[in-house]
């Protein structure tokens, strides 16, 4: 089996008290400088995936001492981290309750450009953010997937408006884009009304690699129907068992021969020794709070790492998993100099992608 592996784009090593550490690069979040750092050497280890949670609310409650809901727009750190990097795939999360097609479908078509064959999305109805917006939330969680799915299928439509094949640039007759090729998509629906066509053309005709995050049965007859892979919480391989099966019976009931993934968080709070690990956990997160989240976590070393991803593994609980190196920067350093080629070793992962040619 080989395992899809990911990487957050997200400074989940600075969260809590961590931030704190001489090495946490804290004065430098807001240049990006950290995460393109973090990224490249998860490029150069060979992660398949590049990920990027995001949020849409400040919590007062917690900022001042917690750089958790801190970093650059999604979008904006997706094109940065397009010129640091050559092979990995960037995943950047799209809020469909609040976002409108055209202007989404331009940003992402523009990242086709700078990352050609390395852009997808990952799509969430979102918690929160109601009073950033003037959108009003619909009501209910199944009202707000049929609106994310008409998102994908409009996004898409926009997409195929302007294919690439139509900017033909020919200097000789004078014709930069061959219209017959540009169209309108008239898209009128339940919650958008798109006229397009698109300003740029699609680098592929092909939909763009797509991840679904969140719970309950409209997210899983999403994901059974239009995703590549489902990015969930399951703190438990049992749980992590039950939603892998969950979303592989519903595609199969969907008649689909490509069944989503299942990637699950993983946050890793590695050391060289299992007590500094511990004892960093001690020092950077409060008494009785979960280290990491909602997410199946690792506390120690990065053979304790490799240990709890290959017993999933052998359980039939993963397809994969995005990694969240938490703690320090040393957890950085030991999920892609230690952990990723010893799963390499032991078959878990595929073969390290050779160096993009410079040719």
């Amino acid at each position: 089996m080989s395992l899809v592996t990911g990487f957050s784009a997200a400074p989940t090593w600075m969260r809590a008290a961590a931030w704190r550490r001489a090495d946490s690069r804290v004065e430098h979040l807001l240049s990006g400088t950290p995460i393109v750092e973090a990224v490249v050497r998860a490029e150069r280890a060979g992660f398949d995936l590049c990920f990027r949670p995001d949020a849409l609310t400040l919590p007062r409650e917690t900022i001042g001492h917690d750089p958790a809901h801190l970093g650059l727009d999604p979008i904006v750190q997706a094109a940065q981290l397009a010129g640091a990097t050559s092979r990995i795939t960037l995943i950047t999360t799209v809020s469909a309750t609040f976002t409108e097609p055209y202007p989404l479908a331009r940003q992402l078509v523009s990242l086709e450009h700078l990352a050609p064959g390395r852009v997808g999305w990952n799509v969430v109805t979102s918690r929160s953010g109601d009073d950033q917006f003037s959108v009003a939330r619909l009501p209910d969680s199944a009202a707000r997937w049929r609106r994310a799915a008409e998102l994908i299928d409009v996004v898409e439509a926009l997409r195929a408006s302007f294919p690439d094949g139509a900017l033909i640039a020919d200097r000789e007759s004078g014709t930069l884009v061959d219209l017959d090729q540009v169209h309108g998509i008239d898209h009128v629906g339940e919650s958008f009304r798109v006229a397009g066509p698109l300003p740029l053309p699609a680098r592929t005709r092909e939909p763009l690699p797509l991840l679904v995050a969140g719970g309950g049965a409209a997210t899983v007859a999403l994901a059974a129907r239009r995703a590549d892979a489902v990015f969930g919480a399951a703190v438990e391989t049992a749980d992590s068992v039950t939603q892998r099966e969950a979303i592989r019976a519903a595609a199969a009931e969907e008649g689909r021969s490509r069944i989503p993934l299942f990637l699950p968080g993983l946050s890793l709070l590695l050391a060289d020794t299992r007590e500094e690990a511990v004892e960093i956990a001690r020092e950077t997160y409060e008494p009785g709070r979960r280290a990491i989240g909602p997410h199946w976590s690792v506390v120690g070393t990065p053979a304790d790492a490799v240990a709890s991803i290959a017993a999933r593994a052998r359980a039939q609980a993963i397809d994969g998993f995005i990694a969240f190196p938490i703690g320090s920067w040393r957890s950085v350093e030991l999920v892609c100099e230690v952990v990723l080629p010893r799963l390499r070793e032991l078959g878990l992962v595929g073969p390290l992608p050779p160096p993009p040619s410079r040719h």
